[in-house]
């Protein structure tokens, strides 16, 4: 019988890691009912009743749920346009500020123009949160502002939920392994072995999220945007218009100009053509009446 009541109470502590985001008293109010039923329908003895209920119980020293802070995940993104040529530099001066704040470089791309050289690509970084407000606005002087986005997410209650759930499942591991080194056959064992492995899966998920989270909020994302301005606007300080620039607005102009003329050429061309030929007609006819009868 004492084997038939450790399987009954590992199926329920394996039921109640499953559920333990409804509370941890009642899996331990629910699992003690189950192992009393258990004993007294089996007409066990009163100490292995006891010692039933009392593994059912609650780790002593579990306390209560420590106090945390606001924890936030904290993303940004910045769109900046920047002088011609400086394209590459302004990369590099954000590299620097996110490495020197103690951060990294996540990824970059980079585009080429119509003269083969990079003039546009993004980058992104991430800093740590203590920096971010001051990285952010280190970027932000590296050119012109076009474009800011700001979002922070508060994580504060499901670090706290995924902090109760590892306890939670921790307690049930260390139950479940006392479950195995008592039982006395194969098929005792094969079955709280499964309801451990399956604990054990839940536990390291938990875990797995609850140091992704804490991850995402030590480190704040800042996503970087950089494109080069083809043509500075006049004393908007992007720099001189170069005499390469001039040429080819040159050019483009009086090519515009000698396209706009053949195209009225080519109108009115069909109305001369009637002209000359109606004044050359009204000559020969002039030159007709003028000529002496003979």
């Amino acid at each position: 019988m004492r084997k038939l009541l450790i399987v009954v109470v590992a199926g329920v502590l394996a039921f109640g890691a499953v559920a333990c985001s409804s509370g941890e008293d009642d899996d331990s109010g629910e699992a003690a009912g189950v192992a009393e039923d258990a004993a007294e329908a089996g007409g066990a003895e009163d100490g292995v009743a006891e010692d039933a209920v009392a593994v059912s119980q609650p780790v002593e020293g579990g306390g209560s749920l420590p106090s945390v802070g606001p924890s936030i995940v904290q993303t940004a993104s910045l769109s900046l346009a920047v002088p011609r040529d400086q394209f590459d530099a302004t990369i590099q001066r954000a590299r620097t500020i996110a490495t020197g704040s103690g951060g990294f470089v996540v990824s970059s791309s980079a585009s080429q123009g119509d003269e083969g050289q990079l003039v546009r690509g993004s980058l992104v970084v991430r800093v740590p949160e203590r920096a971010y407000a001051r990285v952010l606005e280190q970027l932000a002087d590296l050119g012109t502002v076009e474009a800011q986005e700001e979002a922070g997410q508060d994580v504060s209650q499901e670090l706290v939920d995924l902090q109760a759930r590892i306890r939670h499942l921790e307690a049930v591991e260390a139950r479940l392994l006392g479950f195995l080194e008592e039982a006395d056959t194969v098929g005792a064992a094969l079955t709280v072995q499964a309801e451990l492995n399956r604990v054990q899966l839940e536990l390291e998920q938990a875990r797995g999220r609850l140091a992704y989270l804490d991850d995402q909020v030590a480190y704040a994302t800042i996503a970087l945007d950089v494109r080069e301005r083809q043509v500075a606007a006049a004393g908007d300080g992007g720099g001189p218009w170069g005499i390469v620039d001039a040429w080819r607005a040159a050019g483009t102009g009086f090519v515009t100009v000698v396209g706009w003329i053949f195209v009225a050429a080519a109108t009115i061309a069909p109305v001369v053509l009637l002209l000359v030929v109606g004044f050359l007609a009204a000559r020969l006819a002039g030159f007709r009446l003028k000529r002496p009868q003979t």
